[in-house]
């Protein structure tokens, strides 16, 4: 019976937690490490293509994506190809367009959320009906005393 050499012995997986930071060695710290592997996981997961939705994204250079399928090349995060800064700016425009700022809000929070938002003014709409009904019923107001320099 033959025994196989030791260096077939030995090939067994090495880097079973730390993955593809091994190369490493005992540098850098444990913490920084463990960081530089959840990013290149990240960056090898498949994911879909916003054009065709098939899984063939792939990374072309930092923050360049393409669709193998497709051809679509666009630019998205370093690591992976849509950030949660991108999703929430994605939401933010498609809201400005829509004209819908407070889609996601329930009526009874409407006027604080208006309060919070420094573009929108309300609109205040006259027409003859309303002036005149308005003058009829402010007889009993004061009117400022304007005082002359």
């Amino acid at each position: 019976m033959k025994h196989k050499p030791y260096k077939e012995i030995i090939k067994l997986a090495r880097t079973k937690k730390v993955g593809s930071t091994g190369r490493f060695g005992a540098r850098y710290g444990a913490k920084l490490r463990r960081r530089v592997l959840e990013i290149e996981k990240k960056r090898r997961e498949p994911t879909r293509c916003p054009s065709c939705a098939t899984r063939a994204l792939k990374r072309k250079a930092v923050g360049l994506w393409i669709c193998k399928k497709c051809d679509l090349l666009f630019a998205g995060g370093a690591y992976v190809p849509f950030t949660d800064a991108g999703k929430a700016a994605k939401r933010a425009i498609a809201q400005r367009i829509a004209g819908d700022f407070l889609a996601l809000r329930d009526d009874e929070d409407v006027e604080d959320v208006l309060e919070f938002l420094p573009n929108i003014e309300e609109e205040v709409v006259l027409d003859a009906e309303t002036v005149s009904a308005s003058e009829d019923t402010s007889e009993d107001v004061e009117e400022p005393i304007e005082v002359e320099e």
